[in-house]
């Protein structure tokens, strides 16, 4: 292929949703997942990095070094620092690149940097047109950059185009993960939707979507993303094609609901009406590679994200046979979650997996009951959300001088400074009692709102779609009271903050255990969900939530090794996805079902009112005028820094005295 110049030119996008692009995806991955060596492996990636497109070398050889058997604990740096255009606007990534080509000294024609500890820092702001719309009192979680490295992740350890017959790392419960990450999105962006007086997640329809989007991303080559109008109208005659595509392709997803049935190439029909086919369901839906009809059951999404990306209005310039195409932030998995459109489509897909689970029979008593367990009391500590500040390392997307390339390392550091929303620490307390042996059981937690926009309590069978799946871990009960406490970071599946790389460099040179380093800073970095937005923003006053328990018998999987749970095995850096996959119910259980609110509750879980406070961390007017106005805008003083996050001083309590002492400082909390 390469000797032929049969490949996507260096320096162009790259789409996942282009089958030629795939193709050649697909070519890559098997020449560096079957190497025989890591030698050999290494030797090839080297190779392709210099010879092929550089968004697609980083996305294969991400794929492969997931899924080798040889590679598991290369680390790999997160895509915002090789690719950091993906997650700042273009007016940032100009700006930084002038300051980088024209020196430091540029500072002060840009009144959005300034220079930290010989570093040059760019502020970012999205609420300046043209990137302000409706959905920006959201975009804090919508452009939250763990969080879409995350789901790019995710998308990494499980492309549509690889198989378990290609790789045996990749297990059961595909399907139904692939339902599940989606359900979790979905529901903690709802929430967040509550926490800013949102309400729903508008429907989409296939007519007008009112919602337009412009992301303010750019390619590294100049080229910007295509923009989606408001009000864009879905029935005009270059789109008419995808529109009757999108209808046939669901109508066939809506006949294997209804009936019951799905179709083999065979020509047999397959009854999918009981609780193990969600994994099935998953399969057909997503139009995966391990689907059991790939060429009837179509893929919808797809066709879904290119229509409402509005990339269709830059037609593919064809280039040796390779379609040159400019695909929208909705076409990539990086990209994705910024876009409004994103949740629209995901709620009518859900849609679709709720239709199916419908039709399953209600949890029984016994299904839900665990003899001899009482859960007693469920105590948590106050529940608060705050903003701080982060510092985005995008020195890898600025091209070098001459005399910076003359250099072994860049003087020049360039970052960007983010908002985020993150959380105070907090436990949850529960007692539990008994009463006959010792058993190992399944502990889940789960959060979901309480009230709708206008306040009117949600009816649960209308509510479970919202239940967030905090942790689920095993644990083992002894006989008498059991007394469990949880603490927030050390919840399953969840993630702290990414050490920076050129930081990470550092530690590896002095590290003495690396184990401990493993479990610190890079344990699950790959799979987990992010730490910080665990909880939803919530409001100042206080927003009403529920939490809720419940303690269920462990039924292990069948020839499942518990030894993946032990820290001190030599492969722990495979993590495990889920801790519920080691157990026979269903992720999300027990929300995957309708309730029978006759026969739901039982002793052993608890529903308990939680209160979501939003601290918003605000300094007077005259703090404001000595800093901003007073003092020179460009010679702010240095910010402080320590190993978790950076701040400046209006929005860091604990270092304001130290920071501003010369100004009579009046801070205040507002709840």
């Amino acid at each position: 292929m390469i000797e032929h110049n049969w490949l996507l030119p260096q320096g162009l996008p790259f789409s996942v949703l282009e089958h030629e692009h795939i193709y050649q995806v697909q070519t890559y991955f098997n020449l560096l997942y079957s190497a025989k060596t890591f030698d050999t492996f290494y030797k090839t990636a080297v190779y392709l990095r210099d010879n092929i497109n550089e968004y697609i070398f980083v996305y294969v050889t991400t794929v492969a070094i997931y899924h080798r058997a040889d590679t598991q604990g290369i680390i790999v740096p997160p895509l915002y620092e090789i690719f950091p255009s993906f997650f700042n606007n273009a007016e940032i990534m100009t700006t930084a690149q002038r300051i980088t080509t024209h020196g430091k000294h540029w500072v002060e024609h840009y009144p959005s940097t300034y220079v930290w500890d010989n570093n040059v820092v760019v502020r970012w702001n999205s609420s300046v047109w043209p990137y302000y719309s409706k959905e920006m009192p959201v975009s804090y979680f919508t452009h939250d950059y763990v969080l879409n490295n995350y789901y790019y992740n995710i998308h990494a350890l499980y492309p549509p185009w690889l198989g378990n017959e290609v790789v045996p790392l990749i297990k059961d419960h595909r399907g139904e993960w692939f339902w599940f990450i989606h359900k979790q999105i979905l529901a903690r962006y709802y929430m967040e939707r509550l926490s800013n007086g949102l309400g729903e997640i508008p429907e989409l329809g296939l007519d007008i979507v009112k919602q337009g989007y412009s992301s303010g991303l750019a390619y590294h080559n100049g080229i910007p993303y295509p923009v989606r109008p408001n009000y864009l109208y879905l029935q005009q005659p270059w789109l008419v094609h995808k529109i009757d595509q999108i209808v046939d392709y669901e109508r066939r997803m809506y006949d294997v609901i209804d009936s019951g049935l799905y179709v083999t190439p065979a020509g047999k029909y397959v009854n999918v009406h009981h609780p193990e086919a969600i994994d099935v369901i998953g399969r057909l839906i997503e139009a995966n590679v391990d689907s059991p009809n790939k060429k009837y059951y179509k893929d919808f999404i797809s066709v879904w994200k290119n229509l409402l990306g509005n990339s269709n209005v830059h037609e593919p310039i064809y280039w040796k046979g390779i379609p040159l195409v400019l695909p929208s932030a909705l076409e990539h998995y990086q990209t994705a979650l910024r876009d409004p459109a994103f949740y629209m489509i995901w709620k009518r897909v859900l849609h679709m997996f709720t239709l199916w689970q419908e039709k399953l029979p209600y949890y029984t008593k016994e299904d839900l009951y665990f003899p001899g367990v009482k859960v007693d009391n469920v105590v948590v500590d106050k529940l608060v959300t705050y903003f701080d500040d982060y510092l985005m390392d995008i020195t890898n997307a600025v091209i070098l001088t001459e005399d910076e390339l003359k250099k072994t390392t860049s003087d020049m550091k360039l970052f960007v400074r983010k908002r985020r929303l993150n959380h105070q620490p907090f436990k949850v307390t529960r007692s539990m009692f008994s009463l006959t042996k010792a058993a190992d059981c399944v502990v889940r937690f789960f959060l979901a709102p309480k009230y709708d926009n206008v306040g009117r309590l949600i009816d649960i069978n209308m509510n479970r779609l919202n239940f967030v799946e905090l942790d689920s871990f095993l644990y083992k009960l002894t006989t008498g009271q059991n007394v469990i406490i949880r603490n927030s970071y050390d919840m399953h599946n969840l993630v702290r903050d990414r050490v920076m790389t050129r930081d990470l460099w550092k530690k590896v040179d002095t590290v003495t255990d690396f184990r401990d380093l493993l479990v610190k800073d890079l344990r699950n970095y790959h799979t987990g969900f992010p730490t910080r937005p665990l909880l939803p923003k919530g409001i100042v006053g206080g927003m009403k939530m529920m939490l809720y328990v419940i303690v269920t018998p462990l039924k292990l999987v069948d020839n499942v090794e518990l030894n993946i749970l032990d820290t001190n095995r030599k492969d722990f850096v495979k993590d495990f996805r889920s801790t519920v996959l080691l157990d026979k119910r269903p992720l999300g259980f027990p929300f995957d079902r309708r309730i029978d609110v006759v026969k739901f509750f039982t002793p052993n879980m608890k529903f308990v009112d939680v209160i979501v406070f939003h601290k918003k961390q605000v300094c007077d007017m005259k703090t404001r005028w000595n800093r901003y106005v007073l003092k020179n805008y460009y010679m702010v003083d240095k910010t402080y820094i320590d190993n978790t996050f950076f701040v400046d001083a209006d929005i860091h309590m604990k270092n304001v005295v130290d920071r501003v002492d010369q100004v009579d400082v009046n801070v205040f909390d507002s709840y």
